[in-house]
Parts: C-alpha cells; sequence; structure tokens
C-alpha cells in the first residue's frame, strides 16, 4: 500500500495546522464520493470482465498484426498510458521483441510527423485514437495523416480493421468517427469536470498490447479504493492533500516530484499534468515540476541548498527488484570509488535518496516521501488511484468543483481564431 511520510514537513507545517485542515479535507472527499451526482471512478466497483476481455482482445489482434501501435490523442490524454507502459516495462521498451508503441497527436511538429511517417512506412501499423473528445488542433491533425496513411497502405475497408478508438460513450467528434467509419470503440467515462482516467479499462488498450496484466492493475485500485476510502489522518491520501494545501497557503509556490527510478518519468509528467489541471488553479495551489535524481541534482543544488525559495519536494520511493546488482571493483582504483566495493545499486541509490532528504531537511525545504511499494501491476495501479485522488482532494479543500465542466481552454479558442475558424 502507498505510505506518505510527512516527518520532514514540519519545518513549515504544525500539527495544529494539520489537526485544523481535517473539516476541509473531511469536506472535500465528501464531495468527491458522497455527493448526488459523485462519479468518482465508478467502474472500479463493479464487474469490470466484459470490457476487459474486449480489450485483451483487441490487444491480442493488434499483436497479430502489426508492428506499430500509435497512440493518438492531447497530451493530456495520452500521458498517464504512457506513464503505465514505461514504468511497467521501461522506457526502452520499443527495443525489445513485440508491437512498439508510440505516441503522436500531442505536438504540431513537422519534425516528428516526419519521423513517426518514416518509421510507419515499411511497418504494418495500427492506430488507437484516445481522447474524451477529439477535439485538440493536434491530435485532429495527427489523426487525418495517419487515416489518409492507412486507406493508402490497406485500402478503405481493410484499414478499417486496424483503428480503435476510446472516447466519450455519446457525443464528441471520435465517437462520431468511429460511428461512420465503423471502428471498434471503447467507452471513456468522465470522473471528475471533463477528465478521464487513465484507470478507464477503455484508456488502457496500449498497456493490453505491451502485454500488461489489466486485472492485476485495476485490482491494485481497488484495493486503494477501498482503503482511502477512511476518513481521518490515518490516509495517506490525506496527509498529502492537506500538507500540500496547508504550505501553499503559507507561501510555497512549486513542488518538485523526484525520483531515482528513470522509468518514473512518464509517470512525473502525468502526476505534472493531473495536478497542474486540477489542483493549481486560479493563483491556488501548488505548481508542479519534475526532477529527476541524480541526473537533476546539480540543478537543484542551487535551488534547494540555501531554503529561500519557495519550494516544496515530493520524493517516490520503489521498493528495489529481487536481483541485485553488485558495485564493480578496479584494481587501479583511478576514479576512486573502491570504497563501494560490496555494496550494491539499489543501496547505493537508497543513500543517494537519503542524501536528498538531509540536505532538503537541513535547508528547511518541505519534503514528502512516498513509498510506492514495487513496480508492479497490482502496486502501480493503487499508485495511480492514489494521485488521482489526491489531486481531487487538493481541489476540493480549495472550494473548486470538481465534477464542474471545464469548457474548453483559452489557448486553443485563441489558436482556432488565429487559424480563422469559422464562426459558429
Amino acid at each position: 500500500m502507498v505510505n506518505v511520510d510527512i516527518s520532514n514537513i514540519w519545518c513549515s507545517v504544525t500539527l495544529p495546522m494539520l489537526l485544523e485542515s481535517e473539516q476541509q479535507i473531511s469536506a472535500a472527499h465528501a464531495a468527491l464520493m458522497d455527493g448526488e451526482a459523485a462519479a468518482f471512478l465508478p467502474w472500479l466497483d463493479g464487474d469490470n470482465s466484459a470490457v476487459l476481455e474486449q480489450v485483451e482482445e483487441a490487444a491480442k489482434a493488434i499483436r497479430a498484426q502489426a508492428g506499430v501501435l500509435v497512440v493518438v490523442g492531447s497530451d493530456s490524454a495520452v500521458a498517464g498510458v504512457r506513464a503505465v507502459v514505461e514504468l511497467l516495462r521501461g522506457r526502452d521498451h520499443n527495443l525489445r521483441p513485440g508491437t512498439q508503441i508510440v505516441f503522436a497527436g500531442s505536438d504540431l511538429s513537422t519534425r516528428s510527423w516526419q519521423h513517426l511517417a518514416e518509421l510507419l512506412e515499411k511497418r504494418d501499423f495500427c492506430v488507437h485514437l484516445l481522447g474524451r473528445d477529439g477535439a485538440d488542433v493536434q491530435s485532429a491533425v495527427t489523426t487525418r495523416a495517419l487515416r489518409w496513411m492507412l486507406e493508402r497502405r490497406y485500402g478503405t475497408e481493410k484499414s478499417r480493421e486496424r483503428v480503435y478508438v476510446s472516447t466519450d460513450p455519446v457525443i464528441g467528434p471520435l465517437r462520431e468517427i468511429a460511428a461512420a467509419e465503423g471502428y471498434q470503440t471503447f467507452d471513456l467515462l468522465p470522473t471528475v469536470g471533463d477528465h478521464a482516467s487513465v484507470l478507464d479499462p477503455g484508456a488502457l488498450l496500449a498497456a493490453a498490447v505491451a502485454g500488461i496484466d489489466l486485472r492485476k492493475l485495476l485490482d491494485g485500485a481497488l484495493t486503494a479504493r477501498l482503503a482511502m476510502e477512511i476518513r481521518s489522518f490515518e490516509n495517506p491520501a490525506w496527509l498529502y492533500a492537506a500538507g500540500r494545501t496547508i504550505l501553499a497557503s503559507r507561501g510555497k509556490v512549486t513542488e518538485y516530484l523526484t525520483t531515482l527510478e528513470p522509468d518514473a518519468g512518464a509517470l512525473g509528467r502525468w502526476w505534472k499534468q493531473l495536478f497542474g489541471s486540477r489542483a493549481c488553479a486560479n493563483g491556488e495551489g501548488l505548481l508542479p515540476a519534475l526532477a529527476e535524481i541524480p541526473g537533476d541534482l546539480h540543478t537543484m543544488h542551487g535551488m534547494f541548498s540555501d531554503g529561500t525559495q519557495p519550494l516544496v519536494q515530493t520524493v517516490l520511493r520503489f521498493d528495489p527488484p529481487d536481483q541485485k546488482v553488485a558495485v564493480e571493483m578496479d584494481w587501479q582504483n583511478q576514479d576512486g570509488y573502491n570504497y563501494l566495493e560490496g555494496f550494491t545499486l539499489d543501496y547505493v541509490q537508497e543513500q543517494a535518496m537519503a542524501a536528498v532528504v538531509a540536505v532538503g531537511a537541513d535547508s528547511g525545504v518541505p519534503i514528502f516521501q512516498v513509498d510506492c511499494g514495487r513496480i508492479e501491476p497490482g502496486d502501480v495501479g493503487q499508485l495511480l488511484y492514489f494521485f488521482e485522488l489526491t489531486s481531487c482532494l487538493c481541489a476540493g479543500m480549495v472550494g473548486r468543483d470538481v465534477y464542474a465542466s471545464e469548457g474548453p481552454s483559452r489557448w486553443s479558442e485563441q489558436m482556432a481564431r488565429l487559424l480563422g475558424r469559422p464562426e459558429e
């Protein structure tokens, strides 16, 4: 189970402050779960076997007919799925045997499209269109190009067998496209506002193609759902959400998520989007940022060393694998590191983490430590649920209605005007 250590936030938060926030976070939790219109990940409580079988069958078909699966969607739509795939299969998953999984539709770069087209030129491929509405310009442009490429390669009828759509069950451009073309579809149910969850079975087709056990992933999320229903500070979600909210109210501005696990980089980018969109708006909430250890230590040193920057740090810790790797000994000791002989890599990594925590604590930087467990589907499912829940609790604590529709972003509206979109 996910655990949160708040022993290093007391430099900025007092116990009375935490206890005084109990009514606030309790109300946020009740609004999320108990209201008449509450629908936070409702499918976790039901029988998902039929949908999971459909997703697994589609994944099996894709692996049989394609060397590449292109997942198309805005960054907010695909970030969570990418996080699951890279955390459980590694950043280098496409270097291993099997169907490659690439993500597209989150940028408007000509070079990116040319690189993708070159990859697909001599490879059989399928496409997964993913998003609640599919209305982003970048996703629409990429979708048009890939559909044309499919039809040119396989013909109109055969190409329809290579496109899968996960979107709103009733409305939206992707729903209309799927209905018109006869594509296989999976429903994405809204959870809060206009957001769909990465834990929605329909969003996890790429994870199934990568060979990830979706049932274990969702069982882990359900385990976390039941455990984190407790309405007290024994709940790790309460500790994290209340601590973040108090620190923001006391002048902290930016929260750095740090991890020593390179395969968790995509998870960090999903975390950034999740908390940025739900819990950081209208001048409230901590601005989420990402740092990887040890790569970003030099940069972080200048920001954290004197404790004057209005920063917060959240450190993710994953259990090491069972198989240990020892540090090699060098007879000449030219680099001076023979004192590491006899240590394992995971021990050295733990000391690097301890050093980060110790320096931050000495500098007066509030630090959350999140124990994420093992990098296995069940534990990852628990972690995903934990972050989705805490992001909503943070939003509710500052009075945001997480179920309210957000509508189109100002950025997308302005870009559409500049591109000459006809007035409706």
